[in-house]
Order: C-alpha cells, then structure tokens, then sequence
C-alpha cells in the first residue's frame, strides 16, 4: 500500500500550519486504514514533525539571528529515534552553549517558539539545557541519559550536540556496565509491576511482559554497547541469528500497528489495548470469526503469541549482554554437573552444542535440574537458543517415552520453583510441544471480564497459587487453604489437575469432560496408578462444582449439603477439591475472591467434611435441626439473660428458616437486642463483622414490623452507603415482624472495618430511610464503568423452583452494573413482587442472582402471568443500560 502523501510545510502562519496538521493526521489515518505499512508511517510522520518544526525555528519571531552558533534544537527520546504513533510525546531539547541561558533575547525567543508549539496542539516534552546541565542530571538519571543517547540534531549546528556525546558517553558516566544493570533493574521492575502477567487481558502494548518496551530496551543496551541499534548488525556481531532477528523485527510490526491504531482510536497517546479498542482493531485489521472463535479473540491470540515470542527473544539477548558486558573480563567459571550439563558461572549449559540431538530427553531434564538446584539462576543463553532450534525432537516418540515421562513427574515433585520452570518451559516452547493440549491453548483468551488472563496463563497462576498453599506462604490470606494443601497425600496430583483443569477449553462442548479425558491419557503414558487416575478425573470434570454450589444454592439447607457430599463421596476428594477450587478463583480474577466468598466456601467445605464423617447413610434432616438450633439458642439466652417467654415474644413464631440459616451466637446476638428495642421507636439496625478479617462479611441485621417493600428500600439505602451486598437472608414471623439480614463488604471487597462513625452511619441511614418504606425516592444514579458498558448482556428471568410454601426462586442474569441490587429492589417494589431471600453472584460482567418471592399471584400455575412479568424486568432492566 501506499504511505501517506507528503505534505509540504509552506510559510510558517499558525492557523495555515494547524490546518496543515489537521490534513497530515487525516492522511495518515487514512492509509492507516487501507493498510500501509505501519513503520513507513511512523518514520514518514516524524520526518514530518521535522519539517513542521524547522519551519517554526526559522521564523522571525521564533529565532533570533544571535542565536547562530549558541543553541541547537534536538530531537530526543522516541522523536530522537526518527518514529512517531499519532499521539506519541514529541520529546524536544534546546541545546544551549555555555552563558547563552543568561541572553533574555534568546531566553523569550525560545519561549515563544515551544509556546506555538502548545498553540498547535502538538503533544510536546521539552527541556532547556546547555551541556553541563545534561552532565549533571543525566549522572543519575537513566531515564535521561537514555534519551540524551538517541538524539538528533534539527536545527542549529550539531557540533553542540556531539560535545554533549561526548560529555555523556559511556567513558564519563553509565558505562557499559552501569548502563546494562540500569536496564535489566529497569525492565524487573517493568515485569514486576504487570505482576510478570504477560497475559492480562487489557495488556499493555508499550510497557507490558513482551511490549515494545522490552525491544527498546534490547536495541538500548545494543546501542551503548556496540554503538548501533540495528538488529541486521546485531546478527553480524554474533548476539542474535536470522530466527531471533525475524521474530524481533515481526513482533515490533504488529506491536507498533497496534499501537498506532489505539492512539487513533482514543484520540490521545493510549498504550493500554482495552476491550472496546480490542474489538475495533479487530475489525480494522480483516479479523474473522473462526472454529468457534470471536474475530477480537483471534486477534488476541496473535497479539499473546507476539509478545510470549519477544520474551523469550529478549530473555536471551539480555543474558547474552550479561556475559559480554558484565562478565566479559572475568574468568570463566565453569563446573561440570554430569556428561550433559554444566553451570556456567550462575547458569546451567549445554556440555555441548550437539547435546539435545544425541539426548533429546536433556529438553526435559534440564528444567528437572532448575527445580532442584535453586542455586542456578537460569538458563545460558546459548542454551535457550539450542532448545528453540531442536523443539522439532519432542514428537510422540519422545512423548511416549517413559523416561521422558519419569522427568515430568519429577518436575512435578520437585521441591523448588516448580512454576519458574513451567513458566521457563512455555517460553522456550517445550512445554506446549510435550504436552500439545496445552499448547493449543496457548495464548488462548476469553473475551468477558470473568477470566482476566489467557488460558495458559490462567493455568500457571493456579499452580502458582497450589505452590502458595502448599508451601504456606498464604498462611494469612488463605488460611483453611494452606491447612488442607499441607496434609494432602500426594501435593503433584493436586498440581495436575491445576495444569488440566481448563486445558480443554476452545474445542467446543464441556470443556470439563474433554479436559477429564484428556487427564486420563496423561495419567496413562506417565505411569500413575488407576485411583490417581480416577482423582484426577473427577477433579477435572468436577472443579466447578464446589463454586457453583457455594454462590448458587442455599448452604444452610442440610439437604444441599447432604446432596453435595454424596457428590463427593470421600474427604480425600473434598480437599483436593477445596484446593483447587480457591487457587482456581483467585487465578481467574483476584476480585471474585472477597472475605464473603471465603467464608461461604469455608462453611460449605465444613458443612461437608461433618457430613462425610458422620456417615451418608444417616443425614441430619431439616426438621431435627431446626429443633436444635432453637432449643440451643433458648438456653444460651436464658444464661444472658433473658427468658423463654421474652425470647419467643420478640421471635413471634418465626419461620422454621429462621433457626436453620442462623448459627445459636447470631440467634443469640440478635434475640437479645430485639428484647431490649421498642419497635415503636423505629426499626432495630445492628452491625457486626463476621469473622476474621479476611474471611467473612459485615452483617447488618433488620427487626422490623413487615413492610411490603422493605428489601427494595433496605437495598437502595445500602447502595447509596456504597456498599455491596452480597447474602440477603429475609424472614417475616407470622405476626408481621421481619427479622432480615444483609451481608454486605465495602469498596475495596472486604468488610467495613470497625469505625464506630460509619457503623453509626449505617444505623441512621437505614432507620430514617425504613421508616417510609412504602414511599421510597428514585435510586441515584451512578456512572456505569467503561469496561461494563463494552459487554452487552440481555437480562434473563426465570422461575427455576417452585416451593410448597407458596415460595417460588426467580433467576436474574443480567450485566452487572452500579447499584443494580437497588435498581431491581425498586423493579420488585413497582410489580408487587415480595422478596423473601436473595443470593447474589457476580461473574465478572454478568450478575446471576437468585430470588425467592411470594406467590401471590399463583404464578406457579399460570405461565402466561410468569412471562408477562419476566418481560417486565427484562424491558426495564435493558432500558437502563
């Protein structure tokens, strides 16, 4: 395709000059759009720029003629390169020679030139020095010395801006060594600020594991180092081979596109690739849907698959500096570990460079030997570039190979840094050959807010976290996880079914089922007996349920946990189960894990071990402990306090669900201030937090005389508190009091804290609000997140079970959005719907809340009534988006 016309600057007048800009960036658009090669583009527009600002220098007002000789304008930075994205900063430095700072003539004529600069609208960093002064902050700073290093001359003679080289180079500060540390700190702590996530699923095309950042900073030690940045003459000097320099040059194509592209789309410098600029890049670049795959997810997998290559590429090129720069003068200090391999100062090597095509099974074992030697940092360059280049050797002879097959497993119980090297595995791409279901996913994403990382991603962050429990280092976060990790039999198998888990996922039908079969063949080729076989099965076709039972159904029921158990059948599978349940949630996307979600996790995982021990055979049944719960809370109440008589007056024969979803101390907490408060005075508001601080939820607990729109105006009150709630437990004796409950958790996924203030807070604001339940104002409204609004979600509503109580369950999966709680709590309140109890789940995007409501209008028996109401909520609930 043909680049973007070349457009002439003509005599420098601003409002020609803006108009000429304003034609520029449309050009470029254009040819954008139609596919121009996107590096001609971004040179073309710098050469531009020049043009733009030379102009501007030479103008009459800009520039003074005794200024000749004494100052220079140079491009620095990214400019400084010669390569511009449509919103890229135009890094400028006024050069000055020594006491040309001191000149108020030259002083304001630089004012006024970058002041027109500002005027265009042209995104512009600028600094103002003479050589000394470069000297001195560049001393410290690498960022400055780094962009003082690309710079060139614009205007002005370049004989100050070769003294000022000079003055800086390598001979006067950062040497070659000093520069190179800087770097590899600089990209470490890059790496470690995107949590080393090369994956995440709003990556960051610049800055992120893999972006153009780690190219830059590649072609920057080059350019220190041998004084060029040229990946062709790094080829000459021996640091990089065709296949290397063919990804580099491939990645930083498709990078700098998508970057071009965003700052287009966002109309301003944006390196974030967020999910509505996915799908219009998509578009922009002829991405079609394909074997069950979004265009957006194809694009995306192109996109992982760029950036999993440049760190591997740039993995080996910083440890070739390693050894040329830092280590360059020393002596080599090389010890043998057997006829394979050797450590080669602090990494291990190849003995030789035809090891891996005489010992093919080295592409194995020489990770089993990182796991087992913390002491060795790594992988020799030299040797990462051997295991590229004979990856071709792991085909299904290798595979079936059951020495190979013993060296997996090792791996797998080895003791040290198990995820490094699965990590280490996928960048060299040993592991997606040895194990090509994994290889299928890689890079693999699904385009929702639920799962934030790519499939492969996603699969060691839950090893990662396996590891975590295992070794107890989440001790504080995790605590009943940590408990189960560390007395599981056999901690490999749990780690098994973390790297199976999702494995099947994008083929099409249940991925659980395909992923079990797939566990079974591994299971099979490496030796595992027929139970851990069957463990390993079962954890694989079963790892949602315990999450699904826990959000969805009510935990309380001793009939859910009964059904449940006998699901599970043994406590051995209920640990691993846990496990790899919690590790699966918080790799999945570290906000679903809140304090409420660990404490219903932690109960159902209670409620069944109880039931497995004592037997499936004799469950306890609803009505022995309900009698139970009552008859302890009666007493516990009579030693605080308070009598029989006082108790059942304040319960005034509430509903058996009363004492089955309650524990005897909540019973006992709530009976004691309901004796004590005249309902005549308003209604009773208590507030507790439940639980560690980690694990539970605040509790705010309703007594009440019934009004019919409590819960709508219960959860439009909370939502203004900003407050989320996550359990709604509402109960209504037969005399007309209510006793409800809320768990709710603060902004930040946790409860409130124990700040009397806005405990009290609470307390006032529902008891002013519910005091006119029946009049409730309109909800505020509040801003919808942009990544939310990106996610069209229809609301569906059904009823899913009908009660003997004259209860019926309705469902609501909808898009989630600020406040909806409330929002369909005034939707209930318009219809007449009462509701009686709620479970809230939220999936990313998607909220899939559970209802139980009166059936007043016999719904049950009416279809035709069901849908006309269903449609309500629909219609209503869209029309808010």
């Amino acid at each position: 395709m043909a680049g973007t016309a070349r457009v002439a600057i003509g005599p420098v007048h601003r409002d020609a000059l803006r108009a000429t800009l304003e034609r520029y960036n449309n050009d470029q658009a254009a040819s954008f759009r139609d596919g121009a090669d996107v590096g001609g583009l971004t040179h073309e527009r710098a050469q531009f720029v020049d043009r733009l600002l030379i102009a501007l220098w030479q103008s009459s007002d800009c520039v003074v003629p005794a200024g000749e000789g004494r100052l220079s304008l140079l491009a620095v930075g990214g400019y400084g390169r010669g390569a511009l994205s449509p919103h890229s900063d135009i890094d400028l430095l006024v050069l000055l020679a020594a006491g040309a700072g001191d000149d108020p003539v030259l002083t304001s004529a630089i004012e006024r030139f970058i002041a027109s600069l500002w005027d265009l609208g042209l995104d512009i960093g600028h600094s103002v020095r003479t050589i000394a002064e470069c000297e001195r902050v560049a001393r410290d700073d690498l960022t400055i010395i780094t962009s003082l290093m690309e710079a060139r001359t614009l205007c002005g003679g370049d004989d100050l801006r070769q003294e000022m080289r000079k003055a800086t180079g390598p001979t006067r500060m950062w040497d070659n060594a000093e520069f190179y540390q800087g770097k590899a700190r600089e990209r470490a702590a890059r790496h470690r600020h995107f949590d080393h996530v090369d994956y995440n699923l709003e990556p960051n095309v610049k800055g992120g594991p893999g972006g153009l950042r780690d190219i830059q900073t590649v072609a920057w030690v080059c350019h220190r180092q041998f004084g060029t940045s040229d990946i062709v003459q790094l080829m000459t000097l021996g640091f990089i081979n065709r296949d290397e320099h063919d990804i580099l040059v491939r990645a930083q194509r498709f990078l700098t596109r998508v970057r071009f592209g965003l700052h287009l789309l966002a109309g301003r410098r944006e390196d974030r690739l967020a999910f509505d600029y996915q799908r219009e890049l998509a578009a922009a670049f002829g991405y079609r849907p394909r074997d069950g795959q979004l265009a957006v997810e194809e694009f995306m997998h192109d996109y992982y698959r760029h950036v999993l290559d440049v760190q591997a590429v740039s993995d080996v090129l910083m440890q070739h500096f390693d050894e040329a720069i830092l280590r360059g003068n020393e002596p080599e200090k090389i010890v043998a570990l057997d006829a394979h391999f050797r450590v080669h100062g602090d990494y291990i090597d190849a003995a030789h460079p035809g090891l891996f095509r005489k010992y093919p099974s080295g592409l194995l074992e020489i990770f089993v030997i990182l796991a087992h030697r913390p002491d060795i940092h790594g992988v020799r360059a030299t040797t990462i570039r051997l295991i590229r280049e004979h990856l071709h050797l792991i085909d299904d002879s290798f595979r079936n190979d059951p020495a190979n097959a013993n060296l997996f497993m090792r791996l797998m119980r080895a003791p040290h840094e198990l995820v490094t090297q699965l990590s280490r595995m996928r960048r060299y791409g040993v592991l997606g050959r040895y194990l090509p279901e994994f290889g299928r996913v890689i890079g693999q994403m699904q385009h929702d807010l639920f799962h934030i990382y790519t499939v492969d991603a996603h699969t060691l962050q839950v090893i990662r976290n396996m590891r975590r429990f295992a070794l107890r280092t989440s001790q504080s976060d995790y605590p009943l996880a940590c408990e189960i990790a560390h007395r599981l039999p056999k901690i490999e198998l749990l780690y098994l079914s973390g790297l199976y888990h999702d494995i099947a996922k994008g083929r099409g039908g249940d991925h659980s089922e395909l992923g079990a079969g797939d566990v079974v063949a591994f299971c099979a080729r490496h030796g595992l007996g027929e139970d851990d076989a069957a463990l390993l099965a079962w954890l694989v076709r079963e790892h949602l349920v315990m999450s699904s039972t826990a959000q969805r159904q009510d935990i309380s029921d001793p009939e859910v946990i009964h059904t449940f158990a006998a699901r599970v059948a043994t406590i051995e599978r209920l640990d691993y189960l846990f496990t790899l349940t919690v590790a699966d949630i918080t790799a999945t996307n570290p906000t679903l894990w809140n304090s409420w979600r660990a404490t219903l996790m932690g109960q159902l995982y209670r409620n069944t071990r109880e039931c497995l021990q004592g037997g499936l055979a004799d469950p306890v049944r609803k009505g022995a402990r309900i009698e139970s719960i009552e008859e302890q809370a009666l007493v516990a109440l009579e030693r605080c306090g308070v009598t029989r008589a006082q108790a059942l007056h304040a319960w005034d024969k509430p509903p058996d669900e009363y004492f089955l979803r309650y524990d005897v101390d909540e019973i006992v907490w709530q009976t004691q201030e309901m004796v004590r408060h005249d309902l005549d005075r308003g209604p009773l508001v208590l507030v507790r937090n439940l639980g560690r601080a980690q694990e539970g939820g605040t509790e705010v607990f309703l007594y009440t005389r019934w009004q019919r729109n409590l819960f709508a105006a219960s959860a439009a009150a909370l939502d203004q508190l900003h407050l989320s709630i996550q359990d709604a437990r509402i109960h209504t004796s037969s005399g007309g009091l209510c006793f409800n409950t809320c768990i709710v958790l603060g902004a930040d996924g946790r409860p409130i804290g124990k700040d009397p203030a806005f405990v009290d807070h609470i307390r006032d604001t529902l008891t002013k609000e519910l005091r006119h339940a029946d009049a409730y104002p309109q909800i505020v409204s509040r801003r919808v997140p942009r990544n939310l609004r990106q996610f069209a979600i229809q609301t569906a509503v059904d009823v899913v079970a009908r009660h003997a109580d004259g209860l019926v369950e309705m469902r609501v999966v909808a898009a989630d959005r600020p406040g909806l709680l409330a929002r369909l709590g005034m939707i209930f309140m318009s219809l007449d719907i009462v509701v009686h109890a709620a479970r809230i789940t939220t999936l990313g995007e998607r909220i899939e809340d559970v209802f139980t409501i009166a059936d007043d209008d016999m719904l049950a028996s009416h279809p035709e009534r069901i849908a006309a109401l269903t449609d309500q909520i629909c219609r209503r609930l869209d029309e808010e988006l």
